[in-house]
């Protein structure tokens, strides 16, 4: 498949704001395979990686921690072949109803140097199939960063689970900071709405706060975007769509972008019953989203994206980046019979970046 070049603008419309985003011109490169079905299977990683992934990098070496099914792992290796060295990460918990536990996301706190980890969790209701998910936060408790403490929740549908008729999905806590606040990113369903699928929420917490009552074992109080302001509680409450027309989500990943000087999202959504395609977006405040741009035609399932970028702080990406995710022919529940785990590098095009910044006075 030849490179793409992706260029568009728009003037978008979202919960009654108005600005201009043009989702980046980039250039989106070949899909390279990183591990086969096969490659998986050898290195114990039969359902690597369902989910957000968040990573830990010290100069060429990379360390991925991601669910392997209902239970997380930490992945080492380096930038060329990240899937070297497989260890158990546990994640110890006083909710007994947990059917799955396996995270996520990472933030490592400066002062302590400790290591917080967001996860997906799942109540099972008969079976693995029929399913209610939560977001939560848990806090590292070992010198090797392999064992962990959950916090509680952090984000919870607004519909309760003995009132949903099917499965609940919440997505993998992506993330990002901004204003001295914790933003993550979420699908939510609502009891009363006229929308009962809202396919990108948001709740933020305070970062001090998080890690204060993190250290003394406890969670902090997050609260959902509802209505143009923060004003619903992230356990149970009300959330509002961020994107103009509530476009169907699969799941996201997102990053602050230093180059663009934006939060940039990528988004897997279906294009038809049988296709999930990469879609990118891009924020200036996390809030309201530019219109979605494709990034390539995969013919297949294009799923669980993280971004990864190669500066210091893995979260914060340039100029250049890696999505990776996994590609499955199959797709949907037969997907870990084939699924490869896969990466594109984006490059955002010295062109866009040029006139971004003349258009920004920068």
């Amino acid at each position: 498949m030849q490179n793409l070049l992706l260029a568009t603008a728009a003037v978008v419309v979202s919960n009654a704001a108005v600005f201009s985003a043009e989702p980046p011109a980039c250039i989106v490169g070949e899909r390279v395979v990183i591990a086969t079905k096969e490659q998986r299977d050898a290195l114990g990683l039969k359902w690597f990686m369902d989910g957000n992934c968040g990573v830990l990098t010290s100069g060429d070496d990379v360390r991925m921690y991601g669910a392997n099914g209902r239970e997380p792992v930490r992945v080492t290796g380096n930038r060329g072949n990240p899937l070297q060295r497989v260890d158990r990460v546990s994640i110890a918990t006083d909710n007994k109803e947990f059917q799955y536990l396996a995270g996520g996301p990472l933030f490592r706190d400066p002062k302590s140097n400790r290591i917080f980890l967001f996860y997906h969790a799942e109540f099972h209701r008969g079976t693995y199939k029929n399913f209610y998910s939560v977001l939560g936060l848990s806090i590292q408790t070992d010198e090797q960063g392999l064992k962990f403490k959950d916090l509680g929740p952090i984000f919870l549908a607004n519909i309760p689970n003995a009132q949903a008729e099917s499965a609940v999905e919440v997505c993998g806590s992506a993330y990002i900071i901004k204003d001295e606040y914790f933003y993550v990113y979420a699908r939510d369903a609502m009891t009363d709405e006229n929308s009962r699928q809202s396919n990108l929420s948001l709740a933020r917490a305070s970062i001090a706060e998080v890690i204060q009552a993190g250290i003394g074992g406890k969670s902090a109080k997050w609260t959902k975007y509802y209505n143009g302001a923060f004003s619903e509680p992230a356990v149970g409450g009300k959330s509002s769509p961020l994107e103009r027309g509530n476009p169907g989500t699969r799941w996201m990943d997102i990053s602050y972008n230093a180059a663009l000087d934006k939060f940039v999202m990528i988004i897997a959504a279906n294009t038809s019953p049988q296709c999930v395609d990469l879609f990118l977006t891009c924020s200036e405040d996390g809030i309201h989203w530019s219109d979605r741009r494709k990034l390539a035609a995969e013919n297949g399932e294009a799923f669980y994206p993280s971004i990864i970028g190669f500066l210091d702080d893995p979260r914060r990406t340039g100029k250049e980046f890696y999505v990776y995710y996994t590609f499955s022919p199959e797709g949907g529940w037969e997907r870990w019979n084939d699924a490869a785990i896969v990466r594109r590098k984006i490059t955002f095009t010295d062109e866009w970046l040029n006139k971004s910044t003349a258009r920004d006075g920068r």
